[in-house]
C-alpha cells in the first residue's frame, strides 16, 4: 500500500472514525472506559483506513527547537513502516498537535488526538506538559510515550505515561559527580519555573548531591521564561554569588543567553548545562560564551551503531540538516509504541508495554520497568568549537 500523508494541522481533523468504547486495564491493575479507535489488532484488513498515531509537542515559541525534532523523529519512523508497507500491509498517519507549552492548550489538543482516533501519542516533550496531560490520558485511555520528559513526579506511577528516557534524578546526580571531580566546590543552580516539574527535579538533585559530598551551594534560583527576557538580573545574582560553576536547566535558548550574560559580568564560573538545552541551538546561539560548557545527553553523539548511522543519513536527505536527541528519542518512542501494538494480542495497549522489560533502540537497548519508566545511560558532552564532543576525564 503507499504511504498515507503525513496530517500537521492545528485543528482537529473533521475525518475521524468512529470510536467503540473499550476497557482499558492500565499498569498495575487501573481499569478504564476508553475510546479505541478501530484497532483490534495489527491484522486487521487495509480497508479499514490508516494506523492514526498522535504526536504532540511545542513548535512555537521558545521550546519549538524540542518541538519540531520531535516531530521530525516520529515522522522519519511513519516514514520508515510506510516503506515497508505499514503493519500488515496497514498504511500509518502521523497526526500532529502543538501544545504551545499551555498547560490548557495541551490538555485540549490532547483531547483532538483522542477523538481523531489515534492509537497512541507520542509526546510531550516538556515535563511541565507531562504533568498536566497525565490525568486527561489515564482518564481517556490514551498511551504517552515521551521522548524527552524526565521529571521524577511521574516515575512509579500506575498510569497511561510512558518514556524512552531515564528521570531526572539520576542523569543530575552523575553530572555534579562530574562537576566535583573536577574540583568545582560552590554551585549555583538556576531552573526555569515554567518547567518547574523537570528543572527543579535536575537542579535540586544535583545540589543534594553537592552537599553530600561537602561542597557547597550559595544559591538556588529561579525565573520564568517569557518573550524579551534579558536575564540581566538573574546574571548579576549569579556573578555576585561567588560560585564556581552554574548548572543551568532552562530550554536551550535561554540557557545560552544566560550563560552570555554571566560571561559579561564574571568570566570565572564553569557552565553544566542540562539534557533540556543540549540541541543544537545551544551551542549556535551562546558562541564563545558556552565554549567548555558540561552538557548532559540521553543520547551518544559519537554512537557507531549501525541503525543509527542509518537514521541519520535519512534524516539528513529527509530534513536537511542532523538529528539531535528529540528526533532520536521521538523514533525511539513511536516504534515502542508500534511493538507494543504487535504484542498486545486481546490486552490494552497499556498492559502489554508494560509487560516489556527491553526495547531495541537506535543506538542502545533500555530497560523498562512495569511503570513504564526507562533506564539508560547519560552521556556527558562538552562544547567545543561550537560542537558537542565527548566530555574529557
Amino acid at each position: 500500500m503507499a504511504a498515507v500523508a503525513t496530517t500537521w494541522p492545528t485543528a482537529i481533523d473533521t475525518a475521524a472514525p468512529s470510536e467503540p468504547t473499550r476497557r482499558l486495564a492500565l499498569k498495575g491493575g487501573l481499569a478504564l472506559a476508553f475510546a479505541l479507535p478501530a484497532l483490534a489488532g495489527l491484522t486487521a484488513c487495509t480497508d479499514r483506513g490508516p494506523l492514526r498515531i498522535g504526536f504532540i509537542g511545542g513548535m512555537s515559541g521558545r521550546v519549538a527547537d524540542l518541538g519540531i525534532a520531535g516531530r521530525n523523529g516520529a515522522q522519519l519512523a511513519v516514514d520508515d513502516l510506510n516503506a515497508a508497507s505499514g503493519p500488515d500491509g496497514r498504511a500509518v498517519e502521523l497526526l500532529v498537535r502543538d501544545d504551545e507549552h499551555d498547560e490548557a492548550k495541551a490538555q485540549s489538543r490532547l483531547a483532538e488526538l483522542f477523538d481523531a482516533g489515534v492509537a497512541f501519542v507520542v509526546g510531550p516533550m516538556t515535563s511541565s506538559m507531562a504533568v498536566a496531560m497525565a490525568p486527561l490520558a489515564t482518564q481517556r485511555g490514551i498511551v504517552l510515550i515521551s521522548p524527552t520528559v524526565t521529571t521524577h513526579e511521574l516515575s512509579g506511577r500506575a498510569d497511561a505515561f510512558f518514556r524512552v528516557v531515564p528521570d531526572a534524578p539520576s542523569g543530575a546526580r552523575q553530572q555534579a559527580d562530574a562537576l566535583l571531580a573536577r574540583g568545582l566546590r560552590r554551585l549555583v543552580t538556576v531552573a526555569d519555573l515554567n518547567n518547574r516539574s523537570f528543572a527543579e527535579s535536575w537542579t535540586q538533585a544535583a545540589a543534594a548531591r553537592f552537599r553530600e559530598r561537602g561542597a557547597a551551594v550559595p544559591h538556588e534560583l529561579g525565573f520564568r521564561s517569557a518573550p524579551g527576557l534579558r536575564f540581566t538580573e538573574l546574571a548579576q545574582q549569579i556573578a555576585a554569588s561567588s560560585g564556581d560553576v552554574v548548572i543551568v536547566a532552562a530550554n536551550a535558548s535561554d540557557t545560552a543567553v544566560i550563560c552570555q550574560q554571566v560571561r559579561r559580568l564574571d568570566g570565572k564560573p564553569a557552565f553544566a548545562v542540562s539534557p533540556w538545552a543540549g540541541t543544537e541551538q545551544f551551542p549556535q546561539m551562546g558562541g564563545r560564551a558556552v565554549e567548555g560548557a558540561l552538557v548532559a545527553q540521553y543520547f551518544d553523539r559519537a554512537s557507531r551503531a549501525p541503525a543509527y548511522l542509518q537514521f541519520i543519513e535519512r534524516y539528513r536527505a529527509r530534513f536537511g540538516e542532523n538529528p539531535g536527541y528529540p528526533a532520536v528519542n521521538a523514533y525511539d518512542a513511536l516504534r515502542l509504541g508500534m511493538e507494543g501494538l504487535r504484542q498486545r494480542g486481546g490486552s490494552s495497549l497499556a498492559i502489554s508495554l508494560g509487560k516489556l522489560r527491553h526495547h531495541d533502540c537506535l543506538q542502545q537497548t533500555i530497560a523498562l520497568d512495569a511503570h513504564g519508566d526507562a533506564q539508560a545511560p547519560m552521556f556527558l558532552t562538552e562544547v567545543r568549537d561550537g560542537r558537542f564532543v565527548a566530555a574529557a576525564g
